[in-house]
């Protein structure tokens, strides 16, 4: 076992947290174990919707690479295009009613990658 130390914690979730581990008669040690054991057991499944999205991106990364600057936009595994600023890029997706995206960015220091959205 290892002695952790977490920063950044929301006070207010902290406490709901230590209340139900006393509800349940758990110490704060085994609810964490426990909590990222789930999380790591929902990490580990397949999710097909972003597993497309990360095969278009590979794809397109020499596309990416040849306009810095620019937003690539990828949902529901297909390319939706490429945008000149992030807002475009958002309101693109919010007129599909996208829920989980990549965008992604060229730039002079590194590729901007934002993830997944998922909403």
């Amino acid at each position: 076992m290892s002695d952790v130390l977490l920063k950044n914690v929301d006070s207010k979730v902290y406490a709901q947290l230590k209340a139900e581990a006393a509800s349940e008669r758990k110490t704060m040690g085994a609810v964490f174990n426990e909590a990222v054991r789930a999380w790591l057991v929902m990490k580990r499944q397949k999710d097909p919707e972003r597993e497309r999205n990360v095969e278009v991106y590979k794809t397109l990364k020499t596309k990416i690479a040849q306009h810095p600057k620019d937003y690539f936009v990828i949902a529901r595994g297909e390319y939706v295009g490429r945008f000149q600023t992030l807002s475009q890029a958002f309101s693109a997706l919010k007129r599909n009613h996208v829920t989980k995206a990549i965008i992604v960015r060229s730039q002079p220091e590194g590729e901007w990658l934002g993830g997944s959205l998922e909403a």
